[in-house]
């Protein structure tokens, strides 16, 4: 264990040399990078797992008992929720006629999974503290039925209650600025999927399109396999 958090601890400025340029221009990122390097799927993986541990350490302090107990399913969730979307989104650009590199392609869908993770924890911690700081009984009863596997049956028994909570209301906010962001950056590096695969904007539109309604079925899956690793 010692040995690889030393590992872990030399990889972040490197790690942050990646993401920085991930995060302001991911198109212009990934081609700079993507071509004909058959090393570069292997630091995509290796992005995207110190994605997952820089998360992870930023939630410890939520953590209901020992994190390293939680860290095996974190990390098998984490995996099943990469791939089962990538499944999804290659499977949306092969239907309009995408021809894509797998490799090329996986290697995009890491490295974009990685900085997304970030971005999630980032919203899900803001949004927790948001409720926190207003109401903590609220925030316990949230954080309580997170763990039970229970939110969602939580959410609608008090969803008249919770909208008229201010704590709730401020961090309905704070995810509409989180996602509202993800959705902007997610927009921004789509191109990089539709150069990759060399399509007009019009099968572009259309990928996302299917994307979005094959991530019905993947995000009612993962809901209930989160729900079944808390409990």
């Amino acid at each position: 264990m010692h040995l690889l958090i030393e590992k872990f601890i030399r990889l972040i400025p490197a790690y942050f040399n990646t993401l920085l340029p991930l995060l302001t221009g991911p198109k212009h990122y990934i081609f700079k990078h993507l071509s004909n390097n058959e090393t570069e799927i292997h630091k995509a993986q290796a992005f995207l797992a110190i994605s997952f541990l820089i998360s992870w350490t930023l939630k410890i302090p939520l953590a209901r008992g020992d994190p390293f107990h939680e860290l095996g399913s974190d990390a098998i969730f984490v995996l099943i929720f990469v791939m089962a979307y990538g499944s999804a989104l290659y499977l949306a650009w092969s239907i309009v006629g995408g021809r894509a590199e797998i490799k090329k392609f996986w290697t995009i869908h890491f490295y974009y999974s990685g900085v997304l993770k970030l971005l999630m924890t980032c919203t899900y911690l803001a949004t927790m503290g948001t409720i926190r700081a207003a109401d903590p009984v609220i925030y316990k009863e949230i954080y309580d039925a997170s763990y039970d596997g229970q939110i969602a049956t939580y959410l609608i028994n008090n969803i008249e209650r919770l909208f008229s909570n201010l704590g709730y209301q401020l961090s309905l906010w704070v995810q509409f600025i989180g996602y509202g962001s993800m959705l902007i950056w997610i927009i921004i590096g789509w191109g990089a999927y539709r150069e990759l695969n060399q399509l007009s904007r019009v099968r572009s539109t259309m990928a996302g399109f299917l994307f979005f309604v094959f991530c019905i079925p993947v995000a009612t899956l993962t809901f209930f396999i989160a729900n079944a690793l808390v409990k």
